[in-house]
């Protein structure tokens, strides 16, 4: 499977996504597709690694389960995270009036079809 096909296709989808990427778990990028660069993707990677440690920690502590996906907006965009296995996720980059149900569905659809890939 290629994944920077994968990634094209996701943001090809989602109105105002401008890009895509997969992330493991220690703040390592291991692809990406960019179609307008809103933020510096090695600081996301590194700051999402530690999100992603804290939004577990809250999780467990909350007795809530393993945390699927989360959700950032803020004034320059949106990035939407969704777990792909204990250690990848794949992250789409959402401009602030794009459509998030839609970037949340392709997300939740697209997972199943690489995790078997990692």
């Amino acid at each position: 499977m290629n994944f920077s096909e994968v990634l094209k296709e996701i943001t090809d989808r989602v109105d105002g996504a401008v890009a895509a990427m997969i992330l493991a778990s220690d703040g390592i990028p291991v692809e990406e597709y960019v179609v307008e660069r809103l933020l510096d993707f090695s600081v996301l990677s590194a700051e999402a690694s530690a999100l992603m440690k804290d939004i577990e920690t809250a999780s467990r502590d909350l007795q809530l389960g393993k945390a699927r996906e989360f959700l950032l907006i803020a004034d320059v965009c949106g990035i939407i995270m969704r777990r792909i296995t204990e250690d990848y996720y794949l992250a789409l980059v959402v401009k602030p009036d794009g459509n998030y149900g839609k970037a949340r569905y392709v997300l939740r659809m697209t997972v199943p079809q690489i995790e078997k890939e990692f």
